[in-house]
């Protein structure tokens, strides 16, 4: 079976338009038509309907592309093992970062793994620790960090870094600097929260738990859906929030908030480079994930 052939049907298949193949590969649209043609006409089958100007796969172009795609990602594993025989690593490598990580630790992380290995090309997403974990749990991304992890039987979450996360406030809202607050007295203040998914909104609500406290008391007058937007919300003055200590250093220095000490709440967590056990990984995915624990090691 003729890969060029299987490749045009792959680009139809995900594309669902012979125009929009024909534009993504460089080729034309008659020559699209001619290899899904061919294709057909070696299997016996009739791989899509054309309704007007829609196309939609028949179940036997779902059977097809299953395992054409299966096809590819062996070529793929196959040209990465053999670069590694030349001791050079190369290919895509896409990863998924929380908030914290993706703007704070990945950076730097691709920094040093590129001057490594600059052969590589690399993809960061970006999404709470909920929806990091759950595209790599359904194969999406092959490797995320994240500031939380789950229990799962599928995913292994290797320790990398431990950070402090602390309670801010802008200047004024409680008294004096380094203000030391009774954990009842953060349910009568205005908060500044991150969205159900966040790790750090996890933190929190197990923190307050073991304290006696539900995090659902907490006097919401804000939720955001990022580090910065936290940051952002506490200098102007509308709230409490928690971040991380890592992230909120520079601004605590410069008095644009400051830190409140709430009694018997300590929080500290983790974050974890994440991935499933079962995936076979490419080389460059393999190397990345030892670089990362190494990394960690060091204190990034």
């Amino acid at each position: 079976m003729d890969i060029r052939r299987l490749e045009a049907f792959a680009k139809v298949y995900e594309l669902k338009s012979f125009s929009k193949a024909a534009k993504d590969i460089f080729l034309s649209q008659p020559t699209i038509s001619a290899h899904i043609s061919a294709l057909e006409k070696e299997l016996g089958v009739r791989l899509f309907d054309r309704l007007g100007r829609s196309i939609l796969p028949t179940q036997a172009a779902e059977i097809l592309y299953k395992y054409a795609r299966s096809a590819f990602d062996s070529l793929a594993g196959a040209k990465a093992e053999i670069g590694l025989l030349q001791k050079r690593v190369s290919g895509e490598l896409v990863v998924g970062g929380s908030t914290i990580p993706a703007h704070y630790m990945l950076p730097g992380i691709f920094a040093g793994f590129l001057e490594k290995y600059p052969d590589v090309t690399t993809h960061l997403a970006i999404g709470d620790t909920g929806r990091i974990i759950d595209r790599v749990a359904e194969g999406d991304l092959a490797v995320g960090m994240v500031g939380a992890r789950e229990d799962s039987k599928d995913l292994e979450f290797v320790p990398v870094l431990d950070d402090d996360l602390v309670v801010i406030a802008p200047p004024g809202i409680v008294s004096g600097v380094d203000a030391k607050i009774t954990a009842k007295d953060l349910f009568d203040l205005p908060w500044v929260t991150r969205e159900p998914g966040s790790g750090t909104g996890k933190a929190l609500e197990k923190a307050l738990a073991r304290i006696g406290f539900e995090i659902r008391n907490l006097r919401s007058v804000v939720c955001v859906e990022s580090t910065m937007a936290v940051l952002a919300c506490v200098r102007a003055g509308i709230g409490l929030s928690v971040t991380s200590r890592l992230v909120a250093r520079s601004f605590l220095e410069s008095g644009e908030v400051v830190e409140v000490h709430a009694e018997g709440l300590a929080m500290r967590r983790g974050f974890y480079l994440t991935y499933h056990k079962r995936r076979y990984f490419f080389p460059v995915v393999r190397y990345f994930i030892d670089f990362v624990c190494q990394e960690g090691r060091k204190g990034l």
